[in-house]
């Protein structure tokens, strides 16, 4: 009987996460069209200028410096599903609005930089949202499986969204803002049907808001396997941002790529997240926790050098070859971040988990941003074969660092334990 009842709360467990993995689904579709489509947008429908470019991409990720050390304290004090519901429901109704602008012809770089930086603002509060729910969603021992399944979407919807935002510029620009829009409005439709664990809230006097964003901090600074892992995921974030605005403008100019192309060699090379997210809960029980990081982001790290040599003067073999080069960065990517965010689950309490998400959210935004306006100044003043090189240096480099500093970190914990 005991064992019949644990069944059906984990089922019923489950069930619950399932629609919360449903809403994210249709968020995560979104958020992919919107990374691929304001870059577009500006580059193909407006023809800024690179630097313009990278500042469009930029300014997705600049609101995530202010937004969330706050929302990393507003998402350990209100309900957490409620407040992913809210910002689902205004991202509809901010891409709902600008695409009725677009339609009457009003659309102009402010225009689209004010809308870039507003959903900015509102992915930097439900991103911090959506990692600190996990815990609160997944039953016991299932932590592992739930940021597998959640991973699993993600590389869905990174084959799904570049290709949908290319195929809907290359149809009409204006498709792009009310796809979106729909997509969001689904996720908050979703999530309504969502209930999560409600979290002991601690009922003496409250800290200060300072207080509240420091005590995160300081958690990472005191827990060596988080800092590690912090300081790759900025370093990564850095170059490969980089890497990945230098060689959007490499396929426009030089490789004769059309915006649908690019859209598709990006989502041809998710397959690869796709596989990996499928198969990351199977790599830790052949080999340590340690080594699947390592081995992981050594892949996603490695993988991009090939992208320089990609050859003009054929599409054809310029899409197989970079398609391909992006689906083994993406599988080394998602193996690594299903074991990452788990690792990081299993370290910090519950009523932590906000505000540990907006320490790693801050800091990989901030760095995906200065990452792009690399890319951009790059772009400016070298060939882009060459500044792809110089980018991919740089993640080889991190790598490097992140393999001597977690072993390190690894072997120090085992041997204090």
């Amino acid at each position: 009987m005991a064992s019949q009842l644990l069944a059906d709360e984990q089922h019923i467990t489950w069930k619950q996460f399932n629609n919360y993995w449903a809403s994210q689904s249709f968020a995560q579709v979104a958020g992919q069209v919107l990374n691929v489509g304001f870059p577009l947008i500006a580059a193909e429908v407006l023809d800024l200028r690179p630097s313009e470019v990278a500042f469009t991409t930029s300014l997705q990720f600049i609101p995530y410096l202010v937004v969330t050390p706050i929302a990393g304290i507003v998402v350990d004090r209100v309900n957490r599903i409620r407040l992913v519901m809210t910002c689902h429901a205004l991202r509809a109704v901010l891409l709902a609005l600008v695409g009725l602008l677009a339609v009457s012809g009003s659309l102009t770089a402010p225009v689209l930089w004010l809308t870039v930086f507003l959903a900015g603002a509102l992915n930097a509060l439900a991103s911090v949202g959506t990692l600190a729910l996990v815990p609160d969603l997944a039953p016991e021992g299932g932590l592992a499986k739930a940021n597998s399944r959640l991973q699993f979407s993600m590389s869905i919807t990174q084959v799904i969204g570049p290709s949908a935002a290319g195929l809907l510029l290359a149809l009409s620009g204006n498709l792009v803002f009310f796809a979106i829009a729909l997509a969001f409005g689904l996720a908050a439709a979703m999530i309504v049907r969502t209930r999560a664990r409600e979290m002991e809230r601690n009922e003496g006097p409250a800290e200060s808001w300072t207080a509240t964003i420091v005590a995160g901090a300081r958690f990472v600074r005191r827990t060596t396997t988080l800092w590690v892992l912090l300081l790759q995921m900025t370093l990564f974030n850095l170059f490969e941002q980089a890497v990945i605005t230098l060689f959007m403008l490499f396929a426009l100019r030089e490789l004769d790529l059309d915006s649908a192309q690019v859209g598709l060699v990006f989502g041809a090379g998710a397959i690869g997240s796709v596989a990996g997210a499928w198969l990351a809960p199977r790599f830790r029980s052949a080999r340590g926790i340690s080594a699947v990081l390592v081995l992981s982001t050594a892949l996603a790290s490695v993988a991009p050098c090939a992208l320089p040599f990609v050859p003009e003067g054929s599409p054809t073999v310029a899409m197989a070859m970079s398609g391909l080069t992006f689906c083994f960065y993406g599988f080394g990517l998602t193996v690594f971040n299903v074991h990452s965010n788990t690792l990081r689950h299993h370290l910090a309490p519950r009523e932590l988990q906000g505000r540990l998400a907006a320490v790693f959210r801050t800091s990989a935004f901030t760095s995906i941003a200065l990452g792009a306006a690399l890319g951009g100044l790059l772009a400016e003043h070298i060939p882009f074969r060459t500044a792809i090189g110089i980018a991919c240096a740089g993640l080889v480099s991190a790598c490097v660092l992140f393999a001597v500093l977690f072993t390190r970190a690894t072997s120090d914990a085992t041997s204090t334990s």
